[in-house]
């Protein structure tokens, strides 16, 4: 079966690479037709340009399946920019929770994920199918292409925790752990963040 698609991937590569020659032929067959075609590619640029500056902002996909889970597409090249907006995005997401988060257990159990948005090429069979998979589905170790989140630690952006404050002031404070390439780059304390109430409700 796997020859069979590798076959017709071939052939199907081959028939692209003809069908570019041809169209390329085409294109250069007088002057006329180099303008026509130079002008088109310009325009073709220029949309690219435009949709790059003005539309291809960075934002935040949340997955269904996975509640601590956050896919960041265009994020900012800038690493120091890009850890900024993921900071201000999980204080925003404390912020918005903090009422289900405000008890010691589940403060202890509240974490966020941020991993860089992928997709890769339908046409690929075997090609892992990126990061978005987790959008919308569970990890399959044992599946005909197996996928898993851990498949993706150069994607991984950051992480965030919470730990009992070291000051002693009742509060949990944040641990946000950045990665770049895969590895820590760096770990920052977001302090007292959410007052820890008793899981015990007092007895009048």
């Amino acid at each position: 079966m796997e020859i069979l698609i590798t076959t017709m991937l071939v052939l199907l590569l081959v028939a692209l690479v003809f069908l570019g020659y041809k169209l390329l032929r085409f294109m250069f067959k007088s002057k006329g037709h180099a303008m026509v075609s130079l002008s088109l590619c310009g325009i073709v640029l220029l949309i690219m340009g435009v949709n790059n500056v003005f539309f291809k902002k960075m934002h935040f996909i949340p997955s269904k399946v996975y509640p601590d889970l956050y896919l960041v597409k265009y994020p900012i090249k800038d690493k120091k920019e890009l850890n900024t907006a993921i900071k201000e995005y999980v204080i925003e997401q404390v912020n918005k929770s903090n009422e289900s988060v405000s008890t010691l257990k589940a403060a202890s159990n509240y974490s966020l994920r941020f991993y860089q948005y992928s997709k890769s090429w339908g046409i690929n069979l075997f090609a892992d199918a990126g990061t978005a998979y987790f959008l919308e589905n569970e990890e399959d170790p044992s599946g005909f292409v197996v996928e898993e989140l851990s498949m993706y630690s150069n994607y991984r952006l950051a992480e965030f925790h919470w730990n009992p404050c070291e000051n002693g002031s009742g509060q949990y404070c944040g641990e946000l752990i950045y990665f770049d390439k895969g590895e820590v780059s760096k770990t920052e304390i977001l302090w007292d963040m959410v007052p820890v109430k008793s899981n015990t409700r007092s007895k009048k």
